[in-house]
């Protein structure tokens, strides 16, 4: 059995935070859907609308010739019955169509008493105001012709007349069947985003590493908020997300520690010092994971050098807030320009180093395969405990392959729910294939609705209070 089909018999993750947030991302899609079910329900019910008018007239039973009249509204009862009857006789029927020069009679005509009352109300619905009142008239006007010998000792008197229908009687109200149809295809739709986000094969939970990588996962980076406050998030501050920040989590400081004790320990099993840190996709946090693993390895008595990988994108020089000088660009180095001694900076994080660049190079592949880079990490490693290298994503160009061959361990940066693990295993192959060392996979941004609920993991404990930028303020 392969690795893909021992992905696809394993069971499927399910972390409900990740579920909701791929439902709330479709939330425009599911509107429109929505939107559009009930625009199509209302148009639907507007083309098969066919308006009806109605008319009716009001009629007082009584009894001929003086008679008893102590139980009338009986009588009005029976009478109402013994006219549905006569209504709907033949005799009636061939009236109407005589009188009206017609085939069939294209009404509805119905009778009713009006509570315990000896009030009857006869009413007509037709297809046109005028053919309801063609149809009562010839009804009141022929009524006691059909009816004499089945009435007995009654008779009606007219109350009130009809009057001629000036609107429909059925309304064309389309809110309620379209208001259902959105609804219904909102949820319908709530529930397919919510089944294909269940089913997409992507990294979720720190458990699926293990099981759907051919890698082992060093551990979980949760999502740490750049802006903390409404100040901030209305000012946009696009400051760096370092773990020697005072305001930064402790829960986002602590995964760091963590991963830094295990970074160290598979460094030295494996004899190596330099450390490619990379992802198959942009936008991932390779960068920031970089940055803050070379602070932790740092606040661990180590020395470390680290270096911008990316000649395409640097984001290094960004995240220390340095803005080195031509001399000091990596770049510069690579082609022969500068010495080893003008591209490192001292950071103000003890035992931390960095080589930065903020120019970019459309020939960085071939500048990270020259000779060059191999004498600068050669040069590093002499000098330092460990080098860490931040470098393109994998999926972008071969510098990542490259630079992790000539550095011997590669570490894998994997967003939350963001690639397919196929996509992720390919890459992982693609190290192996050059003999690289996958130290392991690390789940960045990680939510959990668990943490939601409890107000963030270690919140209760308040901020880390920067503890590795503290100690070199001492």
């Amino acid at each position: 059995m392969g690795r893909n089909d021992i992905i696809q018999v394993e069971e499927k993750s399910f972390e409900p935070l990740t579920l909701i947030m791929d439902v709330l991302r479709s939330w425009w899609v599911i509107l429109l859907g929505a939107l559009g079910a009930a625009m199509l329900t209302a148009v639907i019910f507007s083309f098969r609308y066919e308006p009806v008018y109605s008319t009716s007239a009001t009629f007082v039973v009584t009894m001929k010739n003086n008679a008893n009249a102590g139980n009338v509204w009986s009588k009005a009862y029976e009478m109402a019955e013994t006219m549905k009857l006569i209504l709907e006789s033949s005799s009636m029927n061939r009236i109407i169509c005589e009188e009206l020069d017609v085939d069939y009679v294209d009404a509805k005509i119905t009778t009713e008493t009006l509570g315990s009352t000896n009030l009857l109300t006869l009413k007509v619905t037709a297809d046109t105001s005028k053919e309801a009142m063609d149809v009562i008239r010839v009804v009141m006007n022929n009524y006691d012709k059909v009816s004499f010998y089945t009435t007995g000792i009654t008779a009606m008197e007219v109350l009130e007349q009809p009057t001629v229908p000036t609107a429909p009687s059925n309304s064309n109200d389309v809110k309620r069947p379209a208001l259902k149809a959105f609804l219904a295809a909102g949820a319908a739709l709530t529930f397919l985003f919510g089944l294909f986000s269940y089913l997409n094969d992507t990294i979720k939970m720190e458990s699926d590493v293990e099981k759907k990588l051919d890698a082992s996962c060093l551990g979980q980076i949760p999502f740490e908020r750049k802006n903390k406050t409404a100040r901030e998030w209305f000012r946009r501050n696009k400051k760096a997300l370092l773990i020697n920040n005072p305001v930064t989590g402790f829960a986002f400081v602590e995964a760091y520690r963590k991963l830094a004790v295990k970074v160290d320990h598979r460094m030295k099993k494996h004899g190596l010092k330099a450390l490619v840190v990379t992802s198959v996709a942009e936008n991932e946090g390779k960068s920031t994971m970089a940055a803050n693993l070379a602070i932790a390895l740092a606040g661990q008595s180590r020395r470390v050098i680290l270096i911008e990988g990316d000649l395409r994108r640097p984001a290094q020089f960004l995240l220390f807030d340095k803005m080195p000088t031509e001399k000091q660009e990596i770049g510069e180095f690579l082609k022969e320009n500068s010495e080893l001694k003008d591209i490192m900076i001292k950071s103000e994080v003890p035992n931390l180093y960095v080589i930065l660049g903020r120019n970019c190079y459309a020939s960085s592949t071939e500048m990270v395969q020259g000779a060059r880079m191999e004498e600068l990490l050669e040069q590093c490693q002499k000098a330092a405990d460990y080098v860490i290298i931040d470098s393109p994503p994998i999926g972008l160009i071969g510098d990542a392959e490259v630079l992790a061959r000539k550095a011997g361990a590669v570490l894998v940066v994997s967003k939350q729910n963001y690639l397919r693990a196929e996509d992720i295993n390919d890459a992982l192959d693609g190290f192996r294939a050059r003999k690289a060392v996958v130290l392991g996979v690390v789940l960045n941004h990680v939510r959990t609705f668990a943490g939601v609920v409890d107000g963030g993991t270690y919140g209760k404990y308040g901020k880390y209070a920067g503890v590795y930028g503290d100690k070199g303020n001492r």
